[in-house]
């Protein structure tokens, strides 16, 4: 018979988070969601973009539930944030890459100024839908976590 090896968050096992680690991580995660985001924005004029801003973000909050656990993660991010904001980017991302399709393939103009090269607004609409990959991937990465740690979100 398998049994499922549950030891770091299962009640009767449960250790209290070292000091030391929830101090490091203290000063690390906003540092970490400082350079996700950083890399999130500037995905389309550097190499990085949605699924890679999206990765370090997810790993923040892994991190966070790790150092703190999970009790103190949900306070931010519960089932109805993980629900609200992986459908808001997935409904965001159908929309407008529908719309960038159907004008294209009726060689309508989109309206959507492209901009100066090298600016932060100069990618019409790679970096709206770089965003919302990011958001769903970091939702990805952090239930993954939380389905294997625990059983749930």
């Amino acid at each position: 018979m398998l049994r499922r090896c549950r030891v770091h968050y299962d009640s009767k096992y449960r250790k209290e988070h070292p000091f030391i680690m929830q101090a490091v991580v203290g000063l690390l995660i906003p540092f970490v969601m400082i350079f996700g985001i950083y890399i999130l924005l500037n995905g389309h004029l550097t190499p990085g973009g949605g699924f890679s801003g999206g990765a370090i973000l997810g790993a923040g909050l892994v991190l966070c539930a790790i150092s703190y656990g999970p009790e103190k993660t949900r306070t931010f991010f519960t089932l109805k944030t993980f629900a609200v904001l992986c459908t808001a980017s997935l409904g965001f991302y159908t929309v407008v890459k529908g719309f960038s399709f159907m004008m294209g393939a009726a060689g309508i103009p989109t309206g959507i100024p492209l901009g100066t090269p090298g600016n932060i607004l100069s990618g019409g609409l790679i970096l709206p839908l770089s965003i919302s990959i990011g958001i769903v991937v970091a939702c990805v990465v952090y239930s993954f976590f939380a389905i294997f740690s625990e059983g749930e979100v």
